[in-house]
């Protein structure tokens, strides 16, 4: 967070109600006539004791989990406080106690001490700067909004010492106010800070001398008042559909939403909450010659929408934005910044994978052979060996300080005995058996339960077809004879009759770019790879076609790959094929089934979430959960990852054309409908419409039963689909009519169509938002997307790539042609030839480097079925059908641990590699690299 800066302060200072004599107050509009600001402090006497009273200031450790008990202790002292002045009290005045939970700016775990300097001494001499209004649900007999007196916080600067202030925490405030007994129900309150800096407010609790509790879950930054033009509002956690909403707070929260929607002009600030549309024409660096097309707003290149930023134009390229330096930040509105923790593990994994990075390029330096592997036992040591730092760092902590300095604990614990940060940790895929990534059957296991499972997809026609141009050759060299031995006697078509032959199949998606990328460093084919489900009950790759475009030399060509018939024999062109089909499935999982599927299509989800759903809305508290971080996330991937020589163009085959491509894949393969899991399921012929719903998650039979990615995700799907039907049929009193009257839901559902995915808005298959069945079904879809799906292809980067033999983000040579002088050279060391065909020592540690903090879970990391406070609702109703949720959260996750331990089951713990299938458990116990784990969001 930046600093607003002293200059700020004055004027600041100047709008609590005339703080030095002689001094104008900033003139806003009165109370009474809800305007500019909605509401005044002006015309409070500032010492008025019935206006405020301020409690004692206390810092506590950082706030994890706040479950009920915490609340009701917290709530308990309220009602005690209120308690031991009953007995005095005026009939006609209620007393109303409020506790503040906010913390300060900090870097990484240390308070920014520059806000302290700044508004520790303002808050000493003047006092009183900052101040809350609470507002009625019920407006005044002139039908304006009803607000309290103002009260303040005192004793900003109290604190238990020098230690607390320099690490961060909660702190914790007291505000008492008093209000006419006739006030009415708390709906809402407005705060001003007239400190110079910002502070993160996280929620609020007020309890009436009646024992009535509201409470509001803030979590948004609160900057200076002067840089808002409306008055920082914060609802409880009571939500209304938009015609229920009170009268006392209908004009709060018309205008809170128009606030968030800014008017679409401007270059956004680092304190700006606005959240608008732009195209993706920010990725290049045309002034360094680095040029990208612009992705979204055509139909050649059609691409969703990202958070709109205003930067300036770029002077070589009058459509492009200019990056910004790597030491700034993307904008993203304030309030998706990172919580403290979640920040904290963000930059330390950060730093621990640039250590890792170091490690290899220094040892390069003693090398024979400067980035290239000599030995398959040189990669090992990446994992075995490490740079000694000469002490055990972790044991030097404070140990009053660690737990909580996340920064640290994140860097010396993530990987349980590892403290050094110049190791990396050895990859589930190696755990049980070093050797099972070579083995067919494992290459097979990981199309239905590995990295990029939702790809893969039953035969209906063979030889295939292409749908590309003559000019590209002929669609395939795929015959029967190739693959018939592989098939039990089977014909290919009882095979394909019968639901057993299947593909992975990138030929046409990427044929068009083969020829650029191949004139680069980087050398690629576009694949596609068959496999057979044996009677044994695994998946075997049976043939693999790699083709080439026509170049200016030579014509087309599609190569045809077939495995040796007996398991030990070695074929070094079947292992080389298995590699660069692998290669061209990590980069399309990278692309498309990771980043576009998850990142990409929810930011539009997201923006007009907060534009058009106000936070009173029911739908906005159910969605919000599943849009944690994910703005911030992709606003950092755009300036590293996505950018133009970033580390996607570095690291994978695919290289400048990374984004180009995923703007194709966009184009040619995505559908909201068909992200739906079961739909998706049976458009890739997975799985079939079951004739009884019943014993069949989702409506659908599997024609693959051991499909762990399918099984585990069709169990989350229901009950994510029943938990969304049930919360939908409560705010919605059942009523489909009150679906189709909800202005805020239509408005919301129409701008993602229309606006967040423009590109795509004609398109036939979007549903209507018209009933609780068909908004039931969106809901879902969006929380399958940002949770399951995203987890799925996610958090076990590591556990499968972080091997790279396994799953290379490019090769460096093509597979020699018969004959040729390369094929003899291959031949007389095929496993050199191999590895230097993969990626390089420095490509691979920068690839390491990336997954491994991609697959980390961040330590305030929200779990499905689990809320990290339980202030989120106060709808009794909602909260009975949420802990049904969460009990049928654990009762299946107790179910894929049983299916873990099934021995018939081939593609789980008894498969070649003994890797149980738990990247879609919903929990994961501890933070860092765990394979296991369904956040709600795209959380990383």
């Amino acid at each position: 967070m930046e600093a607003v800066g002293a200059h700020i302060a004055v004027p600041g200072l100047q709008s609590v109600g005339g703080l030095a004599s002689g001094v104008e107050s900033n003139k806003r509009t009165s109370a009474q006539t809800v305007g500019f600001k909605s509401s005044s402090y002006n015309g409070t006497p500032l010492l008025d004791p019935a206006a405020f009273a301020a409690g004692k200031a206390q810092r506590c450790p950082s706030r994890r989990v706040a479950v009920n008990p915490a609340r009701a202790s917290l709530i308990g002292k309220l009602k005690d406080a209120i308690t031991s002045k009953k007995g005095s009290r005026d009939e006609s005045i209620v007393e109303i106690k409020g506790q503040l939970v906010l913390s300060r700016q900090s870097f990484l775990d240390l308070v920014n001490f520059g806000s302290n300097l700044l508004d520790d001494p303002l808050d000493a001499l003047f006092g009183q700067l900052v101040a809350l209004q609470l507002v009625s649900v019920n407006p005044k007999p002139d039908g304006q909004p009803k607000l309290s007196s103002k009260a303040v916080i005192e004793k900003w600067t109290t604190s238990p010492g020098l230690k607390g202030k320099l690490i961060a925490g909660d702190e914790t405030y007291s505000v008492t106010f008093q209000v006419p007994s006739d006030f009415g129900e708390i709906g809402a309150f407005v705060i001003r800070n007239n400190h110079p800096n910002p502070f993160y407010l996280q929620d609020v609790t007020f309890i009436t001398d009646t024992d009535v509790v509201y409470e509001f879950p803030c979590n948004s930054w609160v900057y200076n008042d002067m840089i808002y033009q409306d008055d920082r509002v914060f609802f409880a956690n009571k939500t209304y559909l938009p015609k229920q909403t009170p009268a006392g707070l209908k004009p709060f929260r018309d205008r809170e939403l128009k606030a968030l929607q800014g008017d679409g002009t401007g270059t956004r600030k680092t304190s700006d909450r606005i959240y608008d549309y732009d195209i993706y024409n920010d990725l290049g660096h045309p002034d360094l010659n680095e040029k990208r097309p612009p992705l979204g707003g055509s139909q050649e290149l059609p691409y969703p929408r990202r958070c709109r930023t205003g930067r300036r134009k770029s002077s070589a390229d009058p459509n492009a934005e200019t990056p910004i330096g790597a030491s700034l930040e993307y904008y993203y509105p304030v309030d998706e910044s990172f919580e403290r923790e979640k920040n904290s593990g963000f930059y330390a994994s950060g730093l621990k994978a640039l250590g890792h990075s170091v490690a290899p390029i220094i040892s390069g330096i003693f090398d024979d052979t400067p980035n290239n592997w000599d030995n398959i036992e040189e990669i090992f040591t990446l994992y075995s060996k490490g740079l000694p730092l000469g002490q055990d760092l972790a044991k030097t902590q404070d140990p009053d300080r660690k737990n909580n300095l996340v920064f640290l604990n994140t860097i010396f614990k993530a990987e349980g005995d590892n403290k050094s940060i110049l190791k990396f940790a050895k990859p589930d895929i190696l755990k049980y058996n070093e050797n099972a990534w070579r083995d067919d059957e494992e290459f097979g296991r990981q199309a239905l339960a590995g990295l990029n499972p939702c790809v893969i997809e039953a035969v209906t026609e063979y030889p295939p077809k292409s749908s590309l141009g003559p000019e590209y050759g002929p669609a395939t060299a795929l015959t029967e004879e190739h693959i018939k031995p592989y098939l039990e006697g089977l014909s290919v078509d009882e095979a394909i009759k019968a639901k057993r032959l299947f593909k992975v199949d990138y030929r046409d998606l990427l044929l068009p770019y083969i020829e650029r990328i191949n004139q680069s460093k980087f050398k690629a084919y576009a694949p596609r790879t068959y496999f057979f489900w044996t009677s044994k009950g695994t998946l075997k790759p049976v043939a693999i076609e790699l083709s080439l475009p026509p170049s200016e030399e030579k014509a087309a060509s599609n190569r045809v790959f077939t495995p040796p018939i007996r398991k030990e024999d070695k074929n070094y062109f079947w292992e080389l094929a298995k590699a660069h089909a692998s290669c061209a499935d990590g980069g399309f999982h990278e692309l498309y089934s990771h980043w576009l599927r998850t990142h990409a299509v929810v930011e539009p989800f997201v923006i007009s979430t907060h534009r058009n759903l106000s936070k009173l809305h029911p739908v906005h508290t159910l969605l919000l959960p599943i849009f944690k971080n994910t703005m911030k996330i992709n606003s950092t991937a755009r300036q590293v990852l996505i950018c133009a020589q970033g580390l996607i163009e570095t690291i994978f085959f695919t290289g400048k054309y990374s984004f180009e491509i995923c703007s194709k894949l966009y184009g040619a393969l995505w559908r909201f409908d068909h992200e739906a899991f079961p739909a998706n399921l049976i458009a890739r012929g997975m799985a079939e419409p079951a004739k009884l719903a019943k014993g069949h998650p989702g409506g659908v039979k599997l024609v693959v039963d051991d499909y762990p990615f399918a099984k585990d995700g069709l169990d989350l799907w229901d009950t994510i689909h029943t938990y969304t039907g049930k919360y939908l049929d409560i705010a919605y009193k059942g009523s489909d009519k009150a679906v189709q009257e909800d202005g805020e839901l239509q408005t919301w559902w129409n701008e993602i169509v229309q606006v967040g995915h423009e590109d795509k808005k004609d398109e036939p298959w979007w549903p209507k938002a018209d009933s609780i069945k068909s908004l039931t079904d969106i809901l879902t879809t969006i929380a399958w997307i940002a949770g399951p799906h995203h987890a799925a292809v996610n958090f076990g980067q590591y556990s499968y790539a972080g091997f790279m033999p396994n799953k290379p983000t490019h090769c460096r040579k093509l597979i020699p042609e018969p004959g040729s002088r390369e094929e003899q050279k291959m031949l007389e060391d095929p496993e050199t030839w191999y590895l230097q065909s993969l990626s390089s020592q420095t490509a691979t540690c920068l690839a390491l480097t990336t997954i491994e903090i991609l697959s980390s879970h961040a330590v305030d990391e929200e779990y499905q079925g689990k809320r990290l406070n339980d202030n989120w609702t106060s709808d009794k109703e909602i909260k009975a059908a949420f802990s049904e949720f969460s009990s049928k959260i654990e009762e299946i996750q107790r179910n894929f641990e049983e299916r873990n331990g099934d021995p018939s089951l081939l593609n789980r713990t008894a498969g070649p590699a003994k890797l149980p299938y738990t990247l879609l458990y919903p929990h994961s116990e501890e933070s860092g690299i765990t394979g296991r784990g369904v956040p709600y969001s795209v959380s990383i």
